[in-house]
């Protein structure tokens, strides 16, 4: 029990491979609704796609980030929805990390820890800093990657 959070990004692959003359099917179409086993559920002239979703990252009573995220995607309310974003609000998040990792003094004011049901320590520890450290590092990657594969939908959600 605790503060479990994820950033998911989600692709949409069209069913229908728009570049052919002959309007076929996708082959990653056709791959995702095989592995799954749901085409006998889909329309058979249908032009829809599916979408996929995956978790690309994980924190765990990180709540300095947590409380981030529920500032300034969910107006001050901590009630486990979904969050969408943007790669632009995950590049001012890096930011923060980094001025609170080049200057601790800044920690309080910038990423403030919180208080929260099970959601870990409250101090400016050695933790805090890691936790920071490795979202800065995974976050950075996570952009350039999404906005190199065009990806849809980024969402932060968390559990408690």
């Amino acid at each position: 029990m605790g503060l479990d959070m994820y950033l998911n990004v989600r692709k949409y692959v069209n069913r229908i491979d728009w570049d052919t003359r002959d309007k076929v099917e996708s082959p990653r179409f056709t791959n995702i609704v095989n592995t799954l086993g749901i085409r006998e559920l889909l329309e058979p002239e249908g032009a829809t796609g599916v979408y996929v979703e995956i978790p690309v990252m994980y924190w765990r009573k990180s709540n300095a980030i947590h409380n981030w995220f529920v500032r300034e995607l969910a107006d001050g309310v901590d009630d486990c929805r979904p969050l969408e974003l943007s790669t632009d609000k995950l590049r001012e998040l890096v930011v923060l990390c980094e001025q609170v990792l080049e200057d601790h003094s800044k920690a309080g004011e910038l990423l403030p820890t919180g208080l929260g049901f099970f959601f870990g320590a409250t101090e400016y520890d050695e933790y805090y800093y890691g936790d920071l450290m490795h979202t800065a590092d995974r976050l950075r990657y996570i952009v350039a990657e999404a906005e190199a594969n065009s990806i849809d939908y980024l969402v932060y959600q968390a559990s408690w």
